[in-house]
């Protein structure tokens, strides 16, 4: 059998809302762009709270067209993957640590295996911070 990467585009708006505190409109408009430019409006502040942030399909009468590239290995997923890959890795953790958590309640005593089970998972989540816990333990050779 041959690999394949097939993919497909879509048209789409990506809209972003963050709240401003300024002295009129000209300013709250220079203020998001210039923290758009820095690449912080995403950064969900208090100063500027992140509202809305969200890909809507728009239809603009194309016909939805698959294309197909034989390739001897599939590549690595790219950045947009890898986060989604995280990001459900980060919320196997959270459901981890809150059932260890509940657990403990029920039982009246922290059964450290749960812990150590969603500590694992935070680590797979957060592998930078696995390195960082490697070296500051001494368990890493530079």
């Amino acid at each position: 059998m041959k690999k394949f990467v097939v993919s497909y585009e879509l048209d789409y708006v990506h809209t972003v809302r963050v709240g401003v505190t300024a002295p009129d409109a000209e300013a709250a408009k220079k203020t998001a762009e210039e923290a758009f430019d820095a690449g912080t409006i995403w950064d969900n502040t208090a100063d500027m709270p992140l509202l809305y942030d969200d890909f809507e399909e728009m239809d603009r009468g194309h016909v939805l067209e698959f294309e197909a590239q034989e390739v001897e290995e599939f590549p690595e997923p790219e950045a947009c993957v890898r986060e989604i890959i995280q990001r459900d890795k980060a919320f196997a953790a959270c459901k981890a640590l809150i059932a260890a958590y509940q657990k403990g309640e029920e039982s009246e005593s922290i059964d450290w295996e749960d812990v150590d089970q969603a500590h694992q998972l935070a680590l797979k989540a957060m592998p930078h911070l696995a390195r960082e816990q490697d070296v500051l333990s001494g368990d890493v050779v530079n």
